[in-house]
């Protein structure tokens, strides 16, 4: 585990400010908020969207961060993004 921050609020600040690529799952505002600092600062976020909550735009999850990405193809987006897709 790392831990960073004195709190929940700094912990997310820094951790939003680590890496250059996201990788979200489900998740609530607290994921959402992670996602728009890293996504507002370049990082690219990749949500798994169907499995729901932030990562599939709740939350004010950022938009932009639901497209498919230029690297990705349409079959590989498509794995995220359906919730019938074979996993």
């Amino acid at each position: 585990d790392i831990h960073a921050g004195a709190d929940l609020e700094e912990r997310k600040a820094i951790f939003g400010l680590l890496g250059d690529a996201y990788i979200t799952v489900e998740g609530g505002p607290g994921v959402a908020e992670e996602a728009r600092v890293a996504h507002a600062r370049g990082a690219t976020v990749l949500p798994l969207i169907r499995s729901g909550g932030a990562s599939s735009g709740m939350f004010d999850f950022p938009p932009a961060a639901l497209q498919k990405p230029e690297f990705a193809s349409e079959a590989q987006w498509s794995l995220l993004t359906k919730t019938d897709a074979p996993v």
